[in-house]
């Protein structure tokens, strides 16, 4: 079974289509950065997912490498575009300076289409109230415009500007299918304007 380089990161929980700008500095992801470019575009690949202090849990995200500047220090400024959701297991560095981890996808259920859809646009509209007089309606609406019509980005869209603790986020990863994901989404901007709090991450 393949193997990909493995990255933990605290604070930060990877979903479809999400675009990640990172810093890379330390000497093993420096080097993972490296073996990376070695491969043909289009298999750059790795996994991201949430280290906390009790360790890394065991859901995480492919992460598609797309741009990369080396900076005179040897340090890289690099972009991902973040990808379906994989499982966990067998992390460890083997021939490696960092790790990595079995190449085990975990896809997450899709129902009907038209159950999708309604559950995304319940989940944008409950949106619109959660940053009401915190972003520019317009923009907001060119914004959401602007999404694929494939809800899986919509809630992508959602969960990335949601501001909600990273364990929230890694909950929505986790959650079963899609439509569980909108449903808990949801959830969670109920409970801010019930508490009386709505802003972006």
């Amino acid at each position: 079974m393949n193997r990909l380089p493995l990255f933990p990161l605290p604070e930060t929980v990877v979903f479809p289509g999400l675009m990640i700008p990172l810093f890379i500095f330390e000497e093993r992801y420096k080097q993972m950065v490296k073996d990376l470019l070695a491969q043909e575009e289009g298999q750059r690949r790795f996994v991201i997912t949430l280290s906390e202090d009790s360790g890394i849990r065991e859901v995480g995200g492919y992460v598609d490498l797309l741009a990369v500047q080396e900076n005179p220090d040897g340090t890289f400024n690099i972009v991902c575009r973040g990808g379906e959701r994989c499982r966990i297991e067998g992390a460890g560095a083997f021939d490696t300076l960092y790790q990595t981890t079995l190449d085990i996808p975990e896809p997450l259920l899709r129902s009907d289409p038209s159950s999708e859809a309604v559950a995304a646009w319940d989940a944008m509209d409950v949106f619109r109230s959660y940053v009401a007089g915190k972003a520019d309606p317009k923009a907001l609406e060119d914004a959401i415009a602007s999404l694929p019509d494939d809800p899986l980005y919509q809630a992508s869209f959602l969960c990335v500007n949601l501001q909600v603790s990273a364990a929230d986020k890694q909950a929505l990863l986790e959650a079963p299918s899609l439509v569980a994901r909108l449903e808990l989404a949801q959830a969670l901007m109920r409970q801010s304007l019930t508490s009386g709090g709505s802003a972006l991450a």
